[in-house]
C-alpha cells in the first residue's frame, strides 16, 4: 500500500504524514458543523490542529523549513478560532462551579445566561466575516494538500526519538518555572502548553508506533488538571476589562475563580 506521494506506508515518517493530513481534513469537517454543533466543532477543530502541530514538531528535523511555514500558518488559524473557543470555554468553566460557592444559585444562572449570550454574539460576528467558516475550511484543505508534499519518508526513528526527548525536557523546564513562580499566569499557561504537546505526541505515537510512547498516566492527569485550572484563569480574566458580567457578578466570580485557581495550582 502506498501513500498519495508514492512512498510506502510502512515508513514511520509517511504514517505520521498521513495521520497529520487526516487530522487537517477532520478539522475542516468539524468547522463545517451547523447550528449548536458549531461550538463543539470549533473546539474539535482546534484539537485537530494542535495534533498536527505536535506531529510536525516530531518531524521537524527532516521536514525543514516547509514544516515551519505550515506550522506557523495553521497555528495562526488555530489562534484565529481562540476567541470562539474561549467564549464556549467560559460557559464550561461556569458549569463546573458549585452554586454554593456563589451567594445564590440565581446568580450563577445569571452568569451562565450572560456567557451564552456573549458566546452567541462572538459566533454571529465570526460568521458575518466568514460565512459558514468556509474560508478557514479552504485554508485547512490547502494545508492538507501541502502537507503530504513534504519529505516525510526521510524522517527516521532517531529523529522522532530526539524530538520526543526535546518535548520532555521543555515540559520539565516549564514545570520547574511554574513551581518557582506559582502566581505567574503566563508561566502556568506555558507549562500547560508544554505538557499538552508532550501528551499529544505520545498519543500520536501510541497509534502509529506504540513502543515509542512513554508518557505516564501522571502526564494525562496533569494535563487534565492544568486544563481545568486554565478555565478558572479564563473566568478570572473575564472578570476584568470587557467582561460580559455586571459589577456585582464580577466581584463574586473573581473571588471564586481566584480561590479555585490557587487550590488547583497548589495541588499541581
Amino acid at each position: 500500500m502506498s501513500a498519495p506521494d508514492g512512498s510506502h506506508v510502512d515508513s514511520l515518517g509517511t504514517r505520521l504524514g498521513l495521520f497529520a493530513q487526516a487530522q487537517l481534513l477532520e478539522a475542516k469537517a468539524h468547522l463545517g458543523s451547523q447550528g449548536d454543533a458549531r461550538h463543539k466543532g470549533v473546539h474539535e477543530a482546534r484539537k485537530c490542529v494542535r495534533r498536527v502541530r505536535a506531529t510536525l514538531a516530531l518531524g521537524k528535523a527532516a521536514l525543514g523549513a516547509s514544516s515551519i511555514r505550515l506550522d506557523d500558518e495553521i497555528g495562526q488559524l488555530g489562534r484565529g478560532l481562540s476567541s470562539l473557543r474561549d467564549a464556549q470555554a467560559l460557559i464550561e468553566a461556569l458549569s463546573r462551579l458549585d452554586a454554593k460557592e456563589m451567594q445564590s444559585p440565581a446568580l450563577l444562572a445569571q452568569a451562565v445566561k450572560l456567557a451564552v449570550e456573549n458566546r452567541d454574539a462572538f459566533l454571529a460576528k465570526a460568521l458575518t466575516r466568514d460565512a459558514d467558516l468556509s474560508a478557514r475550511q479552504q485554508r485547512l484543505r490547502r494545508a492538507a494538500d501541502r502537507l503530504l508534499k513534504m519529505p516525510w519518508q526521510a524522517l527516521t526513528l532517531d529523529d522522532v526519538q530526539r524530538a520526543l526527548l526535546r518535548s520532555e525536557r521543555r515540559m520539565k523546564k516549564a514545570a520547574r518555572r511554574a513551581r518557582k513562580h506559582p502566581n505567574d499566569d503566563e508561566v502556568w499557561h506555558q507549562f500547560r502548553r508544554r505538557i499538552r504537546r508532550l501528551r499529544q505526541q505520545n498519543n500520536v505515537l501510541a497509534e502509529i508506533e506504540p513502543q515509542l510512547a512513554n508518557c505516564a498516566d501522571a502526564c494525562k492527569e496533569h494535563a487534565v488538571a492544568l486544563g481545568e485550572s486554565q478555565d478558572d484563569a479564563l473566568l478570572l480574566a473575564r472578570c476584568g476589562r470587557r467582561s460580559p458580567f455586571p459589577a456585582h457578578l464580577r466581584s463574586q466570580l473573581r473571588a471564586v475563580a481566584t480561590r479555585r485557581l490557587e487550590q488547583a495550582r497548589q495541588k499541581l
